[in-house]
């Protein structure tokens, strides 16, 4: 579908011929991002979870964006494996209700920590330049923050489940950033 668009594109003259292949991915990933989306939106609605999900897959999707980590190779894998994440903050919430707070102040620290530590990440697909790597991680590092701030309001506020949903994308991405590490290494020294 990605392709013919793109060629409509460049015969009706709204693009040149030889950026098609990137529109074309462009559009692809555009595709990609909708469906994922519709997706949430559907979790939401059949989980009777919407907004959760909502504040979840926002707070993953912005800092997961700047953080870098494990991105899988396969596009159905990658797919479904996005789509299982969002059910994390609508059915593992009472785990975190009958937590301790030392205990969920720890598992965020080291979160937090893994985040401020390693971002970005470098991708087996795609290595970032200093500059990337600077702007990367100074957007990452601020979104954290901006995250961690959001998350404290809400939790002073005794807004429990959205606090989860922030609480559980940060410890997610920062999960995510281990395995990304980890698969790095394993390229290094394999191949």
């Amino acid at each position: 579908m990605s392709g013919w668009l793109s060629q409509r594109l460049v015969e009706r003259g709204i693009i040149k011929e030889e950026e098609q292949e990137i529109y074309q991915f462009g559009i692809r990933n555009g595709m990609i991002i909708l469906l994922n989306v519709l997706t949430a939106f559907l979790i939401g609605l059949i989980t009777e979870k919407l907004f959760i999900v909502a504040v979840f897959t926002v707070s993953f999707m912005v800092l997961r964006s700047y953080t870098g980590g494990y991105h899988s190779d396969s596009r159905v894998f990658c797919y479904i494996g996005s789509n299982l994440v969002l059910f994390i903050p609508v059915y593992t919430e009472m785990l975190f209700v009958k937590t301790e707070n030392f205990v969920l102040g720890i598992f965020l620290a080291i979160a937090v920590s893994i985040i401020m530590i390693f971002s970005p990440m470098h991708s087996k697909n795609r290595k970032l330049d200093q500059a990337e790597q600077k702007h990367f991680g100074r957007r990452a590092r601020v979104i954290t923050v901006v995250q961690l701030i959001i998350l404290g309001i809400l939790w002073y506020g005794g807004v429990t489940s959205y606090t989860y949903a922030i609480y559980s994308s940060i410890c997610i991405t920062a999960v995510f950033m281990l395995i990304g590490k980890g698969q790095l290494w394993l390229q290094a020294h394999i191949e």
